[in-house]
């Protein structure tokens, strides 16, 4: 789509259905190379980076289906160790296929993922040099990953509690000899959602959704069936959009406690939010108050995609707003 007219001045009302979140079903696709049978996958979103993850398990000898909010992921005995540049450039979270393809296979051939902004990956690296790999950097952005010996677990302490490391360190870990202690780890909900398809597979974790993970790793995983997790920014955009234009909303499969921050700053501007049995209810017909300043940080902090959001809502309040992200650079 090219050009969106828009004619303003209405209120919105109306029911929306929450989809599953694009950063938790991307990992979990990831994560099934590691699985030695089918993995199924339903509220999958159709979305276009969706479908690039879809290619990559293809080009190391899955067979994927994608139709009708679900995916089918089927492994091969013995799948390839390398990715094409062209699919890894293609976004960011290409990157999550470096784990599972190194516990697998023995190595990875991949190159650094596209994707917008500076985000460093090594705090990915280095927890796999720690669990026994070796890493060569090559011209171009392509990296040689092996671990001829198979991974080890390891006590691995993160600077900063970075989603994408956890992710990568936790899919590491899974298929590891022995225990790994993952510290300062992320608790975003969508590593929450990779740990509960880890352990449908049958990974051996504890201690998720708190700061610490410990990974008894399995020799071999089996196939699955999850659901994916709801989309908690797909839920904060609706929101935000009631909240600048007025009106209500019903948002189905999504019950609020993963934008619990939002809604509390919703809240203090002057909309009604109460959870149902399926879903969420918010409204706003009175005028919309400032909150003040505001911070984004990690979880269970207000989220950084949230921050823009907010700022559109904030354009139609009374008073004084500012919104600042704490979390990445520039």
């Amino acid at each position: 789509m090219e050009i969106l007219t828009i004619s303003g001045g209405s209120g919105l009302f109306g029911e929306v259905r929450i989809p599953g979140a694009k950063n938790s079903v991307l990992p979990i696709m990831a994560a099934s190379v590691l699985c030695r049978g089918t993995v199924t996958l339903t509220d999958v979103p159709h979305l276009s980076d969706v479908e690039a993850s879809a290619r990559i398990l293809q080009s190391v000898g899955c067979k994927v289906l994608l139709e009708n909010g679900r995916a089918v992921i089927t492994p091969p005995e013995f799948p390839g160790s390398a990715v094409p540049e062209p699919l890894m450039r293609a976004m960011r979270s290409s990157l999550f296929y470096l784990a599972p393809l190194l516990a697998r296979t023995g190595r990875a051939d991949i190159y650094t993922p596209g994707g917008r902004g500076a985000r460093p990956i090594d705090m990915h690296l280095s927890g796999l040099e720690k669990m026994g790999a070796h890493i060569t950097e090559k011209d171009g952005g392509a990296l040689e990953v092996t671990a001829p010996d198979g991974l080890a677990g390891a006590d691995i302490c993160l600077r900063f509690p970075s989603v994408g490391a956890t992710e990568t360190l936790l899919m590491a870990a899974a298929a590891a000899r022995g225990e790994t202690v993952l510290r300062g780890a992320a608790t975003e909900p969508e590593v929450q959602d990779l740990a509960h398809f880890l352990c449908k597979a049958g990974a051996s974790i504890e201690g998720i959704g708190t700061r610490t993970l410990r990974v008894m790793g399995r020799p071999q995983l089996g196939g699955a069936r999850h659901t994916v997790c709801a989309d908690r920014i797909v839920a904060s955009t609706a929101l935000c959009a009631v909240a600048a234009c007025g009106g209500d909303i019903c948002l189905v499969g999504e019950n609020g406690t993963h934008i619990a921050a939002l809604l509390h700053i919703l809240r203090r501007m002057g909309c009604d939010v109460c959870r149902t049995p399926g879903g969420l209810l918010m409204a706003r017909q009175g005028r919309l108050c400032a909150p003040g300043a505001l911070y984004t940080d990690v979880y269970p902090a207000l989220a950084t995609d949230a921050a823009p959001l907010l700022a559109a809502a904030f354009l139609k309040s009374e008073g004084f707003s500012a919104v600042t992200d704490t979390v990445f650079e520039n």
